[in-house]
């Protein structure tokens, strides 16, 4: 067992025993020691213990260690604290499954006669100097207190005023006194769903300070009225019961208080908001007067609120990362007071659930005191007030708008792609490599299960045994079979460091073979995980699409402003940013002869477009038309303008085309009669050299994200003289950008953040600590510095969230609010419901496109090169466009429209 001891000599008492993965002393002085008023004299720092052949110890190994060579020493040494600083022995030591929940606590050893308290590993300050330093001082702090007696658990008596009301008297005397103070409030609710058309509203709170507020029940009925603390059968204390009476004191109270000017602060707007419109306002799923009514109220234009979780991502962003939860946040005010059973607020006793509730309002005010001022000066205010806020009203109005679906094109996929997908098992069985690899795993289990036997002995033969085989969905098995018996090379590294086994590694291992049964069974297995990856995680959220009044389905999900580092938007449930673009596979004649018909217009050749498959089934109602539009090359052109690169900007002053330039700059030896000075010629390279052309994309998009050459070894199966000459010529063609991006990067090691669009500031704490592009320079500093260099551009995305304000901005103050309703935001487009009314389409045609044009920001003005789109309207789903052209009158968009219809009656019949 290794140790360190601060005391010569060394002592035969020790009160604290840390514990750390790996000792240096002078780390261990400068983040635990000397930073406090500690007697480091007192301290003993022992090595946790490693388990021979594994990245970590199991729960037992680190129970024996403790047990039969550590405790004996404690003991020993009269020691009374641990302080741990690895979060499995943590976890073992306490029984506690949250670890960083539980910073700031001195709690009980379940091993032994021992109180324990978690402090960070002092090498995880590196990558978070700021956070993870804070994070050690509250452990320090609490086992410094703890041995002097004053220390006191985090959380513990921040309540100094709470009010409970629970009739309805007593709730409107609170909701009128709260009115009448005109003070700001901190609000959030407990609600029985996270969608909308379920969540009621449990409980709700309101604090006027991080120390005093009230909450009380609104739909939440206890089991037993006159014992709240009784439960049923099923564990629950309390049953949803729809409120009419409370409901409608709420609602009046957030009327009155907006004309009071009532100022509101919620944790995750996104959700508590989006579900009180729904709940206050709006009779029904399709409800538009409600939902803008409710919008108005409780959103106003962009303000009378705060989202404390905005402010926190804005104050925080970092490519370390950060945690944006209210429990995270508040975990140093409020301490561990999550509830176990949140999921199902209907198992929490109404006392505990109306506290728990009051304590997140109170929560919310310190979430703000703490990051409000570092927003400000990190001069994001203008972000948070004319990006983020106002593309926050336009999510709350998409998540309560939805994708419209017809429901019998779902079930119709769902039944093809489960045949599909039983194909591809049928195909990927078939296989010699899988026949090959079946024959391996029954000889290895009748080998396990023979040496577990005492008696009988199981053969090859018998049922058991040959009922094995391979399972696609086996990351274990698949990480065997790919990289041990097929001995094909390890492209990349899932976090917990094993094999990346995803579509994309499947794909370019493709790259790394030439012989035909392992091209054949990637293909199979390739084509099994995309139709399996639509069918778990596309298709149960498609089916459970909510049926409107109209008779029509529609999608609700979720979008997460502040979930990525550069700032563009996310989504979930289902995440429609990972719809499949442009996976192509092969179609059986059986499968054609089944399903030709209805497949028919999703085919190319003889290949299938999953893609255009699931997008079939998004459909709009009668009277309406699905539409949306996307930014024409987006990332090129955002690259274009904020570099200057000319090699960049001429694809679009001059008319080259960017991937024949790239194909002539990477291949051109393999190139005759091209003139790289004459557009006309260049531009050839598509009709005369289309391979090429179509070989430079991929390593385009690579290099473009900070790959390679390596990148391009894994990717497309170069060899390394190939990749690094690409490498080399793609860097010479594009020198203006490269030392732009490294400007840049090199300004983060001094300044300890890169500034992106719009001004969102992106911290780098490692690269403040080094010097970039020296031999020392740590791998993490480098993927920081790729991290932040992709952001550069990818930030820009923020032009659709900026352009969606601005139309529906103008939509919601129109004579067509009705008329136009947002549906999502994906990648660079946005998708809408607009009436079948040619005036709506001529309209939006009008003021959608304009939005888009905008550049008035002057890192991508440019008095050539501009940005822009065409607005689609898809007919009769979202596989089939109709391109509106830009300024178009009503009876040009008629006659696009009849030539389409037209079109799409011919190919029909």
């Amino acid at each position: 067992m290794r140790y360190l001891s601060f005391a010569d000599p060394e002592l035969t008492h020790y009160p604290v025993v840390l514990l750390v993965p790996k000792i240096r002393k002078d780390d261990i002085r400068k983040h635990y020691t000397d930073p406090y008023p500690f007697n480091e004299n007192d301290l003993l720092v022992v090595e946790t213990f490693k388990s021979e052949g594994k990245k970590k110890p199991s729960a037992g190994e680190i129970k024996a260690w403790f047990a039969e060579e550590l405790e004996p020493t404690l003991t020993h040494l009269g020691t009374k604290y641990l302080l741990v600083a690895d979060a499995d022995y943590f976890k073992v030591l306490t029984k506690l499954s949250k670890v960083e929940a539980n910073l700031g606590y001195v709690v009980d050893c379940a091993l032994g006669d021992f109180k324990v308290v978690y402090v960070p590993n002092y090498a995880a300050v590196f990558y978070d100097p700021e956070a993870v330093t804070a994070k050690i001082a509250a452990g320090m702090n609490a086992l410094i207190d703890h041995i002097a007696g004053g220390y006191k658990v985090p959380g513990q008596n921040i309540i100094k005023f709470a009010a409970y009301p629970t009739t309805d008297k007593g709730i409107e005397q609170w909701l009128r006194k709260l009115l009448e103070q005109g003070k700001p409030l901190t609000a959030d609710i407990e609600a029985f769903s996270l969608k909308h058309y379920d969540a009621g509203i449990g409980t709700i709170s309101f604090a006027w300070s991080k120390h005093e507020g009230i909450a009380f029940p609104v739909d939440y009925l206890p089991i037993d009225p006159a014992d709240p603390n009784q439960k049923n059968e099923l564990g629950q204390y309390g049953i949803q019961v729809t409120h009419a009476y409370r409901r409608t004191m709420l609602k009046e109270f957030f009327i009155v208080a907006r004309e009071l000017g009532v100022e509101f602060k919620w944790h995750n707007i996104g959700y508590d908001v989006y579900v009180l419109i729904y709940q206050l306002f709006m009779e029904h799923l399709l409800d538009q007067e409600g939902l803008l009514y409710g919008m108005d109220i409780m959103l106003g234009d962009s303000g009378g609120w705060d989202c404390t979780k905005l402010i926190t991502y804005l104050a925080t962003n970092s490519c370390a990362g950060n945690k944006l939860s209210l429990k995270d946040q508040a975990q140093d005010f409020a301490g561990n007071y999550a509830q176990d059973e949140i999921k199902d607020i209907r198992r929490i006793p109404q006392p505990e659930l109306l506290k728990y509730n009051l304590v997140d309002s109170l929560s919310t005010w310190h979430v703000y005191e703490k990051h409000w001022d570092t927003l400000v000066a990190d001069q994001q205010l203008p972000v948070y007030r004319d990006l983020f806020q106002p593309a926050m009203v336009d999510i709350i109005q998409m998540q309560l708008t939805g994708m419209p679906v017809n429901m019998n094109q779902v079930l119709k996929v769902e039944q093809i792609l489960n045949a599909i997908e039983g194909s591809a098992l049928q195909t990927l069985g078939h296989s010699k490599v899988i026949q090959h690899y079946n024959h391996l795993l029954r000889h290895k289990h009748v080998a396990k299960r023979n040496e577990a036997l005492k008696k009988k002995q199981i053969a090859f033969e018998d049922d058991e045994t040959q009922a094995v085989e391979f399972n696609p969905n086996s990351n274990p098995q698949l990480q065997e079979l790919l990289f041990e018996v097929l001995e094909l090379p390890v492209l990349g590294l899932t976090d917990a460091g094993q094999p990346s086994t995803d579509g994309d590694t499947l794909k370019n291992l493709r790259n790394h073979t030439k012989d035909a049964d392992t091209l054949e069974f990637l293909g199979a297995l390739i084509d099994f995980k995309a139709v399996n990856k639509i069918i778990t995680d596309f298709i149960p959220s498609l089916k459970s699409a909510q049926q409107g009044r109209d008779g029509w389905h529609y999608l609700f999900g979720n979008f997460n402003l502040g979930g990525t580092k550069s700032g563009r938007l996310s989504s979930s449930g289902p995440n429609l940013q990972n719809l499949p673009a442009n996976v192509m596979m092969l179609i059986s004649e059986y499968l054609m002869k089944l399903y030709g018909a209805i497949l028919a217009p999703y085919m190319k050749g003889n290949k299938l477009s999953l893609g255009k498959l699931i997008k079939s089934c998004f459909e709009a109602p009668d009277g309406w038309i699905f539409a949306g539009l996307d930014f024409d090359s987006l990332e090129d052109r955002i690259s274009a303008l904020t570099t200057k690169d000319p090699a960049k900007l001429r694809v679009y002053t001059d008319g080259f085309d960017g991937h024949c330039l790239r194909a002539l700059s990477y291949f051109g030896e393999s190139m005759t009669g091209i003139d790289p000075n004459s557009v006309e010629s260049v531009n050839s390279i598509a009709s005369k050299y289309p391979a090429e052309r179509q070989d430079s994309k991929a390593p385009t998009f690579a290099l473009t994200y900070q790959g390679t050459w390596s990148t391009l070894v894994k990717n497309c199966g170069f060899s390394e003289e190939k990749a690094k000459t690409i490498e080399a010529r793609y860097h010479e063609l594009y020198a203006v950008s490269d030392q732009w991006v490294s400007d840049k990067l090199d300004q983060a090691t001094k300044d300890g953040y890169i500034t992106i669009a719009f001004g969102l500031r992106l911290r780098t704490p490692l690269l403040a600590q080094v010097i970039r592009g020296a031999k020392a320079t740590p791998q993490a500093a480098e993927a920081e510095g790729r991290t932040a260099g992709n952001a550069l551009g990818q930030s820009w995305c923020l032009l659709n969230s900026r352009a969606g304000s601005e139309f529906m901005g103008k939509v919601r103050k129109s004579v067509h609010r009705l008329s136009i309703k947002p549906c999502a935001q994906i990648h660079d487009a946005g998708y809408f419901l607009m009436q079948d009314d040619i005036k709506v389409i001529v309209y939006a045609n009008t003021h959608l496109v304009d939005a888009v044009r905008w550049q008035n920001h002057p890192e991508i003005y440019h008095p050539q090169v501009k940005l822009g789109g065409s607005l689609g309207l898809f007919y009769p789903n979202w596989t089939t466009e109709i391109t509106l052209p830009n300024g178009a009158t009503e009876a040009d968009i008629l006659n696009v429209i009849e030539e389409h219809v037209t079109k799409q009656t011919g190919l029909a019949a």
